[in-house]
């Protein structure tokens, strides 16, 4: 129920992210790299994408590219947002953005994403984030896979 004064609610936000990659008959050369993620806001989904991506340095590194396009996306979310759960697959992303965390990465390509993610999340009050199987992250997974067909 929105506020007396009409104003719409700021929601919490459950955000699930994702990274695909496809290799050639070889098994070793990437041929397609594609993002993905979906924030739902408790009962429906809010935002979905799939994304091709050009270049890609490694799986890691595309990893954090999906975590940034996603909070990217929740950043220009119309309303105030005031809590974001942010889950994935990808534990030593998770470790290296979680500002409780004492994971500091050594890669400059990666600091840059970090420090982008964190200012994407500022203005939120509460951010949480939380290592999830591949089958709870698996709607993210699919859409990631499905960037490939972009």
């Amino acid at each position: 129920m929105p506020p007396a004064d009409g104003s719409p609610t700021s929601p919490s936000l459950l955000l699930y992210f994702d990274a695909s990659v496809l290799y050639g008959s070889d098994d070793g050369t990437p041929t397609s790299a594609a993002v993905g993620f979906l924030v739902e806001d408790g009962t429906t989904t809010v935002i979905e994408r799939s994304l091709a991506v050009d270049a890609f340095v490694s799986s890691a590194h595309l990893e954090y590219r999906a975590l940034l396009e996603a909070v990217r996306a929740v950043e220009a979310y119309p309303t105030t947002v005031t809590s974001l759960h942010v889950h994935g697959d990808a534990d030593a992303v998770l470790r290296a953005v979680d500002p409780t965390a004492a994971a500091t990465p050594s890669d400059r390509v990666v600091r840059r994403r970090v420090d982008a993610i964190h200012e994407c999340v500022a203005d939120v009050p509460v951010v949480t984030y939380r290592a999830v199987e591949r089958g709870e992250n698996e709607r993210a997974h699919r859409l990631a896979r499905a960037g490939h067909e972009r």
